[in-house]
């Protein structure tokens, strides 16, 4: 019988319970949502950075960008080879703006470097390049 004396007193309590569960299930969700949303918004610009890359990397007009890379220099010092999507190039006997030419020229192109050789021969570099795209 003394379940009904205090029966006011477990409704209140089991009513505070409650309510301190449902209290943290929202503060729960709430949490899960802004953690799921950072991920989306991680998700969204992962993919620009994507579609911008894939625009860099498959532009039709890439080889006849490539082919820059040929005129940078004195023709009498570079020996270039080209196969459909893969170019082999060395140059020989460039001054250090010339290679720095070289360089500006190739890291503005959307290309995969496969070798990047330099060996510098007294004041001159020497460079054997390997790159497709």
């Amino acid at each position: 019988m003394n379940f009904r004396r205090y029966q006011n007193e477990l409704i209140a309590g089991v009513s505070f319970l409650l309510m301190l569960g449902a209290f943290l299930f929202k503060q729960g969700e709430i949490s899960g949502q802004e953690e799921r949303a950072r991920v989306l918004q991680d998700s969204v610009s992962e993919l620009k950075e994507v579609i911008s890359l894939k625009e860099i990397w498959g532009a039709k007009e890439l080889g006849k960008k490539v082919k820059t890379l040929q005129s940078v220099v004195p023709s009498q010092k570079v020996k270039w080879q080209q196969k459909s999507k893969k170019v082999i190039a060395s140059y020989q006997g460039l001054s250090v703006n010339e290679l720095n030419s070289l360089m500006k020229k190739l890291l503005n192109l959307g290309v995969e470097i496969e070798l990047f050789d330099v060996r510098k021969v007294s004041t001159y570099y020497n460079v054997e390049l390997r790159c497709k795209w």
